[in-house]
């Protein structure tokens, strides 16, 4: 199978790496894997990874920008304007992104080729999405939450929608990096040996959606019970001098490590022992989350969104409730000390990720609905397939 991957950029980011790890897979499994985008900072990684890239002017997140229709223009001259004359067909489209979903509709529509779109977030509702929804003959929800958004803001009916989990390479996360490693990160980043740490990792965007700010309160109060904890913050991101200015007014400046992002995230990992994942936005899912418990990290995290669906309290981590920094301070103190509860919970978080969040999972589900969705030929259409809209 042939299939098409439609995105607006291939920027760092969840949806970039979702498609990615996804295509990798496919493109082990037999398929054959072309993304068509804006281009972005992962570009060359691409092509490192042997997929094919066509460069399209969809680097906007305005649905309606005139690059859109550019760039449908220019898609549908590479596949052919009519289906029989294609130079390059695909057997189907997967769209990702809403100025994915509008191209990959119009495409499908006018080439009869099929197409699904994966909901990557819980997203506002806006008229243009309720008058033109394109949203694919099936729809992959990455979580519940984002599917329950489905069906109650967007009408999409039940039997159109496939939940499935994002996935990651388990295995990678498991495996422990190299020591010397792990020490050459250690000191580059001047984070002292023998005393607590903590962490967090994500983006530093713009809003107060990822909670580092409440991190950083719950490390002012834990302060009082470990004087010398230290506070590992990876990620970069417009945010980062508010939240430098934040630990500087709690006094906690000497304890927090600002490291950036990491192209590597095994290294920070290894340094921690116990991960946060501070969230105070309903999340469509979680994917540090699910690397930190892949590698078997004890994780204290907000009931938000999709986190209870990955996190059992209890079980295979700790659940706080969100806004509420003791709580937050507490739960990371308890797995502090009591370092048993702690080792019992990163090991059930290995299992839980292994076992339901690993990207074998996730393809082989993606794969049963690419099936679902390329129907047979239908006899004396001259070779194309029935539309689907």
């Amino acid at each position: 199978m042939k299939i098409l991957q439609i995105t607006s950029h291939l920027n760092v980011g969840g949806i970039t790496r979702y498609i990615l790890a996804l295509s990798k897979q496919l493109l082990a499994r037999g398929h054959q894997v072309v993304i068509a985008s804006g281009g972005g900072e992962l570009e060359l990684q691409v092509r490192e990874m042997g997929i094919e890239h066509w460069r399209v002017p969809f680097k906007t997140s305005a649905e309606f920008s005139p690059q859109v229709f550019w760039g449908i223009r220019e898609l549908a001259a590479r596949l052919g304007v009519e289906p029989a004359s294609r130079s390059e067909p695909v057997d189907l489209i997967h769209a990702h992104t809403r100025v994915g979903q509008v191209v990959a509709a119009r495409i499908s529509r006018r080439l009869n080729i099929p197409y699904v779109t994966t909901w990557h977030g819980i997203y506002k509702r806006r008229l243009s999405r309720k008058l033109w929804p394109c949203t694919g003959r099936m729809t992959i929800a990455i979580s519940g939450p984002v599917r329950q958004h489905l069906q109650e803001y967007f009408q999409i009916p039940e039997e159109r929608i496939r939940c499935i989990y994002n996935g990651i390479d388990t295995a990678h996360y498991a495996s422990a990096p190299d020591p010397s490693a792990v020490e050459r990160y250690r000191e580059s980043h001047q984070i002292p040996a023998g005393r607590p740490v903590i962490g967090g990792i994500g983006r530093l965007a713009a809003g107060r959606v990822k909670g580092f700010d409440s991190l950083l309160v719950s490390a002012h109060l834990l302060k009082k019970t470990f004087p010398d904890i230290q506070v590992l913050i990876v990620g970069d991101g417009p945010r980062r001098p508010f939240l430098e200015d934040v630990a500087r007014r709690l006094g906690v400046r000497d304890q927090v490590r600002f490291l950036g992002a990491s192209g590597d995230v095994r290294l920070p990992l290894a340094l921690m022992d116990v991960f946060i994942f501070s969230s105070r936005w309903p999340e469509a899912f979680g994917l540090t989350l699910v690397e930190a418990m892949a590698a078997a990290k004890p994780v204290v995290a907000t009931k938000v969104g999709a986190v209870p669906e990955i996190v059992e309290h209890n079980v295979s981590g700790w659940l706080v409730p969100v806004e509420d920094p003791d709580s937050l301070a507490q739960g990371i103190a308890r797995l502090l000390r009591d370092r048993a509860t702690a080792s019992r919970l990163g090991r059930a978080a290995q299992i839980r990720a292994r076992e339901m969040f690993s990207v074998d999972r996730m393809v082989s589900e993606i794969e049963q609905v690419y099936r679902e969705v390329c129907v047979p030929l239908v006899p004396g259409t001259g070779g194309t397939r029935t539309a689907i809209s």
